[in-house]
């Protein structure tokens, strides 16, 4: 394949015929990309597909709008090397399996992956009584997934079957099937904690619609393609901080239903490769670069401008792909929206974008002084002659370096670069179709078409966490611990019931002692009152 980029980094246009590129040992700050585009700037053809084909040395991150990137860059990647894997969020039967489970290894991080999933549904900025209920109960049975079920059951669909067996409802003990699953668990128990401190806190007229409030924002795992994809994972995030692996993340466009699990998907990747990188003192042993095309499609991330001020140290690089500024205003705010464009050593506009984003380019590209030449002439009339003068004048003036409308009217080939602490630069775009021009219907594949394969450190894990919970399970200490915990809800119940069965009989007898004290005011009252086998009767119907 010809190849009319002679080096390796970030291809980000042509000057004078050659390719403007950042290297990966970069001296700039940091080697995180802004790119802004709106649709028919090329922003796809000019830099996605440039970057994926050019890329040789770091794993690649690419989401993916529609599958076309796969479909024209995964065989060459293949080629070069690379392990080729795909997570497709918009039909996912052709993709690999994630199961977002697999990453929580701490009661915090039950907590993430709880947290995303309700937000996900529910408006965030709103965190009332309903959301933070569903939030604990969902923390609580992730929690219980983890501990007690086998690694089969350690996933959305384990959760669903759990609370299709397991009646939420209390029943005349006051204690429902549900909490005598938690019940059975030691006090100390992550998941015993999480669920008595939560939802085992809530009235019983209010734990129906608690369960109706979770089903409704986990129900669409209910489907079984959905269900498969998340009941297990295909390889570990990490995988592409320790070896070349080209990732491509399908992703719907117009569809939101998946936005929450996508977010957690991304979020708990930063995660990983950040706990790979503290293993091998604070540097990945393969580098990674994320093109993140489409970005407000992935959700927002809470710390999103610290992960880009702090990623290049373990040797990752961001591109951050969106239409316009606007985008990311609305999804971050104003405030954290500038702290993330602030962690962009290089913003590059393709053009076709809206006022807002012209005139923040036009204003960061910064003013220049323009000298402003001036002429006056005069003339002056006597009997005698006429007569005239003129005048030149200089003066220096300030403007844009680029004003916005230049911006928004700039060639379909070019765009503007501008590098932290560089002026502007016009460049002609890097179409992948001119750099690479034998990118033909030959190296093209059919998306639907990929097959998914287990890897082998996935297998072993597996294994792995089937021998612990079987040791676990059948253990003596936890034998002992559930048959104690089963004597101490047996226990319990017998009391409340005897307890609730006592409270009825000193109903009855206030009724009847009441009936009693209602004859003995008539008998005072009347002489003869006739026949009483009617309320005899009726008191041995009470008692």
């Amino acid at each position: 394949m010809s190849n009319k980029v002679n080096s390796n980094g970030i291809v980000l246009g042509i000057k004078d015929g050659l390719a403007l590129i950042q290297p990966t040992k970069s001296k700039l700050p940091n080697r995180n990309c802004f790119v802004v585009g709106g649709p028919g700037s090329f922003k796809t053809q000019s830099f996605v597909v440039t970057n994926v084909l050019n890329e040789r040395e770091c794993s690649i991150v690419a989401t993916d709008p529609k599958g076309e990137l796969y479909e024209m860059t995964a065989k060459v990647k293949e080629a070069q090397g690379y392990e080729v894997h795909v997570i497709n969020f918009m039909d996912m039967v052709n993709s690999d399996h994630y199961n977002p489970f697999d990453y929580v290894r701490k009661d915090r991080e039950a907590t993430t992956v709880a947290n995303t999933m309700v937000a996900a549904k529910n408006d965030p900025k709103h965190k009332d009584i309903w959301y933070n209920a569903q939030l604990s109960l969902l923390k609580a049975l992730i929690l219980y997934s983890i501990y007690e079920m086998p690694i089969v059951k350690r996933n959305m669909s384990g959760i669903l079957d759990f609370l299709q067996e397991f009646d939420p409802e209390q029943d005349e003990s006051g204690v429902s099937g549900l909490d005598e699953q938690f019940l059975k668990l030691s006090k100390s128990h992550p998941a015993r904690r999480a669920y008595e401190l939560g939802f085992k806190k809530s009235q019983e007229a209010t734990r129906a619609s608690i369960i109706i409030s979770l089903l409704t924002t986990i129900g669409d795992y209910v489907d079984q393609e959905v269900a498969d994809f998340t009941s297990n994972s295909d390889f570990f995030l990490n995988d592409v901080g320790r070896r070349k692996i080209a990732l491509y993340v399908i992703i719907p466009v117009m569809d939101d239903t998946w936005e929450g699990l996508i977010n957690l998907f991304f979020s708990q990747m930063f995660q990983e490769l950040y706990s790979l990188g503290a293993e091998n003192n604070s540097k990945l042993p393969q580098p990674v670069i994320f093109l993140l095309d489409e970005f407000p499609n992935l959700g927002r991330f809470d710390n999103y401008e610290k992960f880009l001020a702090t990623c290049r140290g373990y040797g990752i690089a961001c591109c951050t792909i969106i239409q316009n500024i606007t985008q990311l205003q609305e999804k971050y705010g104003r405030e954290q929206a500038e702290s993330i464009l602030g962690n962009c050593g290089v913003k590059l506009c393709l053009g076709n974008v809206n006022d807002t984003t012209a005139k923040y380019f036009s204003e960061l590209a910064g003013k220049t002084t323009v000298k402003v030449q001036t002429s006056s002439k005069s003339t002056s009339k006597s009997s005698k002659n006429d007569s005239s003068s003129s005048s030149q004048n200089f003066s220096y003036t300030g403007r844009n370096l680029i004003n916005a409308d230049e911006i928004l009217t700039m060639d379909e080939n070019e765009s503007i670069l501008i590098i932290t602490g560089k002026y502007p630069i016009r460049l002609k775009k890097a179409k992948q179709f001119e750099l690479f021009p034998d990118i033909t219907d030959t190296y093209r594949c059919n998306q639907s078409c990929y097959e998914r394969e287990i890897a082998r450190e996935v297998l072993e894990f597996r294994e792995e966490k089937k021998a612990e919970y079987e040791e676990y399970i059948h253990s003596d200490e936890k034998q002992k611990e559930q048959k104690e915990n089963e004597e101490k809800l047996h226990e319990a119940k017998t009391k409340k019931l005897d307890k609730s069965e006592n409270q009825d009989i000193d109903v009855l007898k206030d009724i009847i002692k009441e009936k009693s004290m209602e004859q003995e005011d008539k008998d005072e009252d009347f002489e003869d009152i006739g026949d009483f086998d009617e309320l005899e009767d009726r008191e041995k119907e009470l008692k």
